[in-house]
């Protein structure tokens, strides 16, 4: 079955680079941006619920460390109040959700990347890309960048974290798309220009909500 998946899907890729003027490189973006966008609507409403936990998360710290001192070392009491409290003012505990949503794009990811694994050898060239089958500097240059650009925009992180937590995941997607195909890497990057405009209109939902 996930040989067929995958098959199916190196199928999609021929066919898109065919209508695209035999691009294989834009037939991969092309395909990462219109995964990402059908799944925008949802995980834009997370992102946005997440955004709004946070926020009551940061009303509540008064009475939430009003119950640690209450509570003193009682770790069982004191969750058991912090739940409580958290429940009170409608905030869930669980991640279902976002569980959801990885559950989702793991499987579908990990059959895009095989597929074009599978279809790299005639690949040839894109841009300025030689040939995708290699990794590519350049490449690893941008999704950096995207992803920089993406945590920056984000409401959801505070300020004063943004600088000592966005340079990780930074670096690691400039360290991973460095040592992959570029083929691979040109589904980061389509994937992670969704994830800028997810961060934008989240930031522009939460601009509306405070003024």
């Amino acid at each position: 079955m996930w040989s067929t998946f995958v098959e199916a899907l190196s199928h999609t890729l021929s066919w898109m680079a065919h209508g695209l003027g035999g691009s294989y490189g834009l037939a991969v973006i092309a395909l990462a941006m219109i995964v990402r966008l059908a799944l925008l609507p949802w995980t834009l409403r997370l992102a946005e619920r997440g955004w709004q936990r946070q926020q009551t998360m940061l009303a509540l710290k008064p009475q939430l460390d009003a119950l640690r001192e209450r509570h003193g070392k009682d770790a069982l009491a004191y969750a058991r109040a912090a739940q409580a409290l958290q429940k009170e003012h409608g905030i869930a505990g669980g991640l279902g959700s976002g569980l959801l949503v990885s559950a989702v794009q793991a499987p579908l990811g990990a059959g895009i990347y095989a597929a074009i694994r599978h279809s790299l050898a005639g690949a040839g060239s894109f841009l300025w890309i030689p040939r995708l089958a290699r990794p590519d500097f350049l490449l690893a240059l941008a999704v950096a960048a995207l992803t920089y650009a993406a945590i920056t925009l984000n409401p959801a992180m505070p300020a004063q974290m943004k600088t000592a937590l966005q340079m990780l995941p930074v670096l690691v997607s400039f360290l991973m798309v460095w040592h992959l195909a570029a083929g691979l890497g040109l589904y980061w990057a389509g994937s992670s220009s969704v994830n800028v405009l997810q961060a934008a209109l989240l930031r522009r939902r939460v601009a509306r909500r405070q003024s």
